[in-house]
């Protein structure tokens, strides 16, 4: 099965896989070769990209849309793809606290657009750091 995954930078993955597990928006979706067509909406999470027996590849997606078309071919597109050995895990840390920090100090209700941005900023942060403490 084909796959790949592409940034408003351009193309960060593409090959052939046995697998891939794409944070879904209700869910995690695996999906194998011979999958139904599917389009869904991602949301920030890890995407495990399955390249053999026990080689899969983790990768940081921040949010878009997973297709797959004739059972064949998977394109995700995502905002941010970051690999394991692309994240500086300091940095991450400190992003995570100052994110959690504004995350707690808002005063907005849950549904708010600023409590929604300040959440996915705790939520990517974290999902950084669990990628990047893999390397």
């Amino acid at each position: 099965m084909k796959c790949e995954i592409v940034t408003p930078v351009g193309i960060k993955y593409s090959g052939d896989v046995q697998g891939v597990i794409a944070p879904g928006a209700s869910g995690d979706l695996g999906i194998l070769p011979g999958h139904q067509a599917l389009l869904s909406g991602l949301r920030t999470g890890v995407c495990t990209v399955q390249l053999g027996p026990h080689n899969d590849l983790s990768l940081v997606v921040d949010g878009g849309y997973v297709h797959v078309v004739g059972g064949e071919t998977v394109t995700i597109t995502t905002e941010l793809c970051e690999k394991a050995e692309d994240i500086v895990l300091d940095a991450v840390r400190k992003d995570l606290e100052l994110a959690t920090a504004e995350l707690s100090s808002t005063r907005e209700d849950v549904q708010s657009e600023l409590w929604k941005v300040r959440k996915r900023a705790v939520d990517l942060a974290e999902t950084r750091a669990r990628v990047g403490a893999t390397k």
